[in-house]
């Protein structure tokens, strides 16, 4: 099978109109969500840095850099708004992926969207079609992708964004070819870079490089045409798995949509997914128990190996290392009994509270069934043991981290967290506004509009 010639296939033929209502639910929920982290990002320092550059190099005004005035090319305003919509570490992930798929899609689509004024409808339709794309090559790539040091946004999502920015702008199926052709020679991202700035900083090159390969091919940029598959090609370079695993994956496009089929996971804790079941746990524990931390003779937490790969700080110096810390995030949910943006700061870190409990944190990350292994991470369970001075010990265990399709936000708590994201940002009357454009996104006739209601920021 040429997967190149099938995948393109697919990105151009097909139907928004004809969308599953499931589908279109839970690319609303994750637009408002990223909607909402976006603007919660926008303080941090590495998207300032990322604004000031942006005001620096200046550029056509095609497209809003949000939280600003200003208006520049769309592969700058992509740039920014990805960098600030990653910043917290707050936005969705999905585990068949093991990456992030809303800031992999909507920076460039609300930027194409904006300065093509392309509507609601249109937009979900590409998110649709991004994500399917991204969740059937991680199908086929990993965990090989990811074990072998690769960070998925910047591969996976490269891909995934091109293929989202063709079908908005329509390409035909040799155009979306070559697009996706153009994105593999874009595609990078390193995990060492996890806990640092250019980790958010991904974010925004992904909807960039994604929005240039489709804006190249419809001007007639050519690639390999069968760049996925083919000898030295981008399946052979990031995964080194079976080939068979690629031809499978790309045979099922669209049969069911994995969107509907896996769902999305939406972020309750500003911080890396993989410690998430833990903050669970240590959340039950010191809810349900009147518990002095300085009682604590030890915090045993059972975790999957596969864990270790993205918690690789576990003695975190700075906020962004917090953010990739099993130890610090533990230490952290028993101290506040909370974990929100503010757990994350200089002060939080250094706290002589926090430096002595994270001693006391011992993680054992256990060997799970290869087929499990390889499976959605969230399948494997995570049990903290809080052992007291006194002899008592108190136990938890989940197996479903609040957020995830198993375990979803209700749509009140969606909401909630979207008013805590831009608190202090949109008054009250603008966030309702804002709310009711995005819970009703499909009948949106022009993503363009949207940024006026922003103006008050």
């Amino acid at each position: 099978m040429i997967v190149s010639e099938k995948m393109a296939d697919f990105v151009s033929a097909l139907d928004g109109n004809k969308l599953p209502e499931a589908a279109l639910e839970r690319a609303k929920g994750s637009i408002m969500d990223y909607v909402g982290v976006t603007f919660a990002g926008l303080s941090e320092r590495c998207s300032e840095i990322v604004r000031e550059t942006v005001e620096c190099l200046g550029g056509h005004p095609q497209a809003t850099v949000w939280g600003t005035q200003t208006k520049t090319s769309v592969l700058l305003a992509a740039l920014a708004n990805g960098t600030a919509a990653h910043a917290l570490d707050y936005d969705d992930v999905n585990s068949i992926m093991r990456s992030h798929p809303s800031i992999q899609l909507l920076p460039a689509l609300f930027a194409l969207g904006e300065y093509e004024h392309r509507s609601g409808r249109e937009i979900l339709t590409a998110y649709v079609t991004g994500f399917e794309v991204g969740a059937k090559l991680g199908r086929a790539l990993n965990p090989e992708l990811v074990f072998q040091g690769w960070f998925p946004v910047g591969t996976l999502g490269t891909l995934m964004q091109a293929a989202a920015c063709a079908k908005l702008l329509e390409l035909n199926a040799d155009q979306v070819r070559m697009a996706i052709g153009i994105a593999t020679n874009l595609a990078s991202g390193l995990r060492c870079n996890n806990g640092t700035m250019s980790k958010p900083l991904m974010a925004g090159q992904v909807g960039s490089n994604g929005a240039l390969a489709a804006l190249l091919a419809r001007r007639g940029m050519t690639a390999h045409e069968e760049a996925l598959e083919a000898r030295f090609g981008f399946f052979e370079n990031f995964s080194r798995g079976d080939r068979k695993n690629l031809d499978q994956a790309i045979r099922s496009l669209g049969e069911p949509l994995e969107i509907v089929q896996l769902g999305i996971t939406t972020k309750l804790y500003p911080c890396c997914a993989g410690s998430h079941m833990a903050i669970d746990c240590a959340l039950h524990i010191v809810k349900d128990q009147k518990v002095n931390p300085e009682e604590i003779q030890e915090v045993r937490v059972s975790i999957s190996k596969n864990a270790r790969y993205l918690l690789i700080h576990p003695r975190p110096r700075t906020e962004m290392e917090a953010k990739f810390s099993l130890e610090y995030a533990v230490s952290r949910a028993i101290l506040d009994a909370q974990i929100a943006p503010q757990q994350f700061t200089p002060e939080k870190i250094r706290e002589p509270r926090l430096q002595s409990l994270i001693e006391r944190i011992k993680p054992h990350y256990y060997e799970a069934p290869e087929a499990e292994s390889k499976a959605e991470w969230t399948r494997l369970p995570v049990k903290i043991e809080l052992q007291m001075k006194n002899g008592r010990v108190f136990t938890a265990e989940v197996d479903r981290p609040k957020g995830s399709p198993r375990n979803p936000l209700t749509p009140a708590e969606l909401k909630e967290k979207f008013r805590q994201c831009v608190r202090g940002k949109f008054s009250e009357s603008t966030t309702d506004r804002v709310m009711e454009q995005l819970l009703n996104f499909e009948n949106l006739a022009d993503v363009a509009s949207l940024m006026a209601l922003w103006s008050e920021f």
